[in-house]
């Protein structure tokens, strides 16, 4: 086949996956969000402002607890790179290898994240505050000698450095409740309603690092402290092993939050309320015959799967009843990009109406 003839061959291969979908871009992309969220470039300008004041106040006081807060900040801005690199990943075009598109790109990224989040901002930022603790209990040269005035620097870096933070954990929940009134979810916004339930990993990740962040300042802070009021240098080496600490408890639980999602999350009991409404609604729709499957490919595009027996089988053309039940579930949830399968089969009191079903 020649190169003409496989590039044509391409474009009728993205140009039938598009066609799945009307709510999809010509080269059958997302037409939503195809732009980075403003919290995760808010979350990397923040990030590399404050990794490099926290770099160089190591440098002037030796501070453990500005060390792995350097650290932190340091793996926080790598973390938003490689997010904005998922994001333009899941804009790449579907084809015969990846037939519904780069999507889950965007939960990959995520994944990566929190292990890097992991090694890197926890487990390193950890041991080296630990190897600083032995070395003030062992009596090392500089051990227990505390320089108030830089200490003192240190105080007024974290405060300035946790308002910075502040300013882009302020950023992400705003975005955050802006996503959770989008999707139309019920009741009132709540970080932790929306942290259960959201399918948007990049802003999961950015809303996870900016409160670790500013826990963290507030732990190298209560450390610096004691250390200033103790003159004992282990009290900065305390804090920052709690930091270190604090980054791979929370690491842990991101993880579990992206690994879910990269595996497949299904709709909302709102999304899936709607759907059943709808069905119900149908007055081509004789009889459901499996509970429908709603999976998110990503925060805003839905692969529905549907099996349901048609009235007048004889009579009504199956082509007519499906265009028709697709534009009724498109104009129910006009905020979310779905992607419709519709099996229509025959009534089988063999079978039960189960998901398992799906697999005859």
């Amino acid at each position: 086949m020649s190169q003409d003839q496989n590039k044509d061959a391409a474009r009728r291969q993205t140009a039938g996956n598009a066609a799945m979908n009307h709510d999809l871009a010509p080269d059958g992309t997302e037409k939503h969000s195809t732009k980075i969220g403003i919290a995760v470039i808010a979350a990397l300008l923040a990030n590399v402002m404050v990794a490099v004041v926290k770099f160089v106040v190591y440098m002037i006081t030796h501070s453990a607890s500005m060390l792995s807060e350097s650290v932190h900040s340091l793996a926080d801005s790598g973390n938003e790179l490689m997010l904005i690199i998922g994001n333009k990943l899941s804009h790449r075009p579907p084809s015969r290898t990846h037939p519904l598109g780069w999507s889950r790109a965007r939960y990959l990224a995520s994944f990566v994240v929190a292990v890097s989040l992991f090694a890197i901002g926890g487990v390193y930022s950890a041991s080296e505050s630990i190897a600083k603790i032995r070395a003030v209990a062992t009596g090392g040269p500089e051990a227990h000698a505390v320089d108030a005035q830089k200490m003192g620097i240190v105080l007024i870096v974290t405060l300035i450095c946790a308002a910075i933070e502040g300013w882009s954990l302020h950023n992400g929940i705003k975005e955050a409740r802006e996503r959770f009134h989008e999707t139309h979810d019920p009741g009132r916004f709540s970080l932790i309603k929306f942290w259960k339930g959201t399918k948007s990993s990049d802003l999961a990740v950015v809303l996870a690092e900016d409160s670790l962040a500013v826990i963290g300042l507030a732990l190298a802070f209560l450390g610096t402290l004691a250390a200033i009021l103790t003159g004992d240098e282990i009290w900065d080496a305390i804090g920052g092993t709690s930091i270190g600490i604090l980054l791979i408890v929370g690491a842990l639980f991101l993880g579990w939050q992206v690994a879910s999602l990269l595996i497949g999350e299904g709709a909302s009991e709102h999304t899936y309320r709607i759907i059943n409404e709808v069905l119900a609604a149908n007055e081509d729709v004789e009889r459901v015959l499996a509970d429908p499957a709603a999976l998110h490919l990503s925060e805003k595009r839905i692969l529905v799967l549907l099996k349901v027996q048609f009235r007048n089988e004889t009579e009504l053309d199956d082509t007519i009843a499906i265009n028709r039940l697709e534009e009724q579930l498109r104009a129910a949830i006009p905020y979310y990009t779905l992607d419709i399968v519709v099996e229509p089969d025959t009534y089988d009191p063999a079978k039960a109406a189960k998901v398992e079903d799906w697999v005859d």
